[in-house]
């Protein structure tokens, strides 16, 4: 009998123990809880992306030929941070320049192609198809990106189009096929 009121004991501290942990928990939870001494103080606002960053990044990517792969970082003074990777005129990083008009032109177009609504990526899973990412600093301070592979309509088509064939001319890598 000792040993079945023991058991029964033993299962009842074990149904309980849990219930107690869990309000330990809370516990703790509750006094490790910071009390700030200014009530009043403000939140401060996030801040937005660094305005010295880039305004437009491009990049074509490799395909299994010998499809230009370079990338290039656009600045809103017309600054370009150019990186070539593979078949083009110059391989490895270098400065370029633009103006800030032909920027501020390119950042126009984005927002009347309304590039804030494109989707993040357009592809159709092909294996060898190079791809153009292109991304845009957004209003909000966010540096929206877009991978553009195939299948993707019409006036997607066309604004990285304009894009590629302004940052190859820039690029020297001349003009190539329609993506």
């Amino acid at each position: 009998m000792r040993h079945l009121a023991l058991l029964l004991l033993l299962f009842a501290f074990g149904l309980t123990l849990p219930a107690c942990a869990q309000k330990a928990t809370k516990t703790q939870k509750v006094k490790t809880k910071k009390v700030s001494k200014s009530p009043a103080a403000p939140a401060k606002p996030a801040k937005p992306a660094v305005a010295d960053g880039p305004v437009i990044t491009f990049e074509r990517t490799a395909c299994f030929g010998t499809c230009p792969s370079y990338t290039l970082q656009v600045f809103a003074d017309g600054r370009v941070a150019y990186e070539g990777r593979r078949f083009v005129p110059q391989v490895g990083k270098k400065e370029l320049r633009m103006s800030a008009a032909a920027v501020a032109d390119l950042l126009q177009r984005a927002r009347e192609a309304h590039f804030e609504q494109f989707q993040p990526r357009y592809t159709q899973n092909t294996s060898d198809l190079p791809s153009v990412i292109l991304a845009v600093r957004q209003a909000d301070g966010q540096l929206k990106a877009v991978w553009v592979e195939e299948g993707e309509p019409e006036n997607v088509r066309e604004l990285v189009t304009y894009f590629g064939h302004q940052f190859d001319a820039l690029a020297q890598v001349g003009v190539l096929s329609e993506k």
